[in-house]
């Protein structure tokens, strides 16, 4: 039965991520200024410069001439077999350069995500276990103020004080440069707002099964608190969670691209920024197919870990 729940579920994602990759080609039609002029290392004032015979055997070169329909064909092809073209400013695989960065983004984001559901999980069980008590009026003020702190002002904060007064850990850098005192800034400054919404559902959902004749009746048998609460009461609690740290470390893939930048990470965010800027038809297609498959394979990993969670989903 699990086996025939994860085969669904995978072929459900397959539309997905071929829409993705879809989308990523359209994207890279509709973004404005001329790939050619690009890859001849050229902004649009020097355009002018450049001969319209060198402009077509760079168009020529990059399959730019091609039929649209053609381009799609070749780029989907391409990519099934993960092969996303070349840069075209300095010619370098695309593959490549995300191979480079991408582990770094994913230790920021499975750090960020993983400190964010440890502190948001404890935060909720613990104020739903003191409901109408001063320590979860405390509690909840705590949600108030993380849903309400911008991640990047509070980055500028975390950097003018630890790292640029104190000098406590570093102000750019990889985890490569640094270790991993690399990625304590910025965790900090993505993992507040997520885990204040985490807090807030498992609080909501605790104080609904606790409420549940199941638990009164686990009481009733001499069970002790403590398990009462791990046993029955948290996993019971835990679905709707796990939907909010799903989506919630899909939402942290954008909020990344501008801490990635502030902090100098090689990430993503950071490969994105600079392909923009350069017109870097490629590498933005690129970056776009990655983080769309990412998102979709999170949803991925979230059904099957209900499946886990709660068995009578398979059915």
């Amino acid at each position: 039965m699990f086996f025939k729940f994860v085969i669904r579920r995978v072929l459900f994602s397959i539309p997905t991520i071929v829409g993705i990759v879809t989308l990523a080609f359209l994207l890279g039609k509709l973004i404005p200024g001329d790939p050619a002029v690009a890859a001849l290392g050229l902004d649009l004032d020097g355009a002018s410069t450049v001969s319209q015979e060198e402009l077509e055997r760079v168009r020529t070169e990059l399959g730019l001439d091609r039929p649209v329909i053609v381009q799609y064909m070749s780029w989907f092809g391409d990519a099934l077999q993960g092969d996303l073209g070349r840069s075209s400013v300095n010619r370098e695989s695309v593959t490549a350069l995300i191979l480079r960065a991408f582990p770094n983004t994913m230790f920021l984001l499975l750090t960020t995500i993983s400190t964010a559901a440890l502190i948001g999980i404890s935060l909720g069980v613990f104020s739903a276990l003191h409901r109408g008590k001063s320590a979860d009026l405390v509690a909840r003020l705590v949600t108030i103020v993380g849903v309400s702190t911008p991640p990047f002002w509070l980055a500028l904060v975390l950097i003018l004080v630890f790292a640029f007064n104190l000098n406590l850990f570093p102000m750019n850098g990889s985890v490569a440069e640094h270790g991993w005192t690399a990625l304590v800034l910025p965790t900090a400054s993505i993992a507040l707002q997520p885990a204040a919404l985490i807090a807030r559902m498992s609080r909501s959902s605790m104080l609904e099964v606790l409420s549940q004749d199941m638990i009164r009746t686990a009481a009733a048998k001499g069970l002790g608190r403590w398990t009462i609460i791990l046993r029955h009461g948290l996993p019971n609690a835990l679905s709707p969670v796990i939907t909010v740290i799903g989506f919630q470390f899909a939402n942290l893939m954008g909020g990344a691209v501008a801490i990635e930048v502030l902090f100098g990470m090689p990430g993503l965010g950071s490969l994105l920024i600079n392909a923009i800027f350069e017109n870097d038809l490629k590498v933005i297609q690129g970056v776009v197919v990655i983080v769309g498959i990412t998102f979709a394979l999170t949803n991925l990993a979230v059904d099957l870990l209900y499946s886990v969670i709660d068995p009578r989903i398979k059915l």
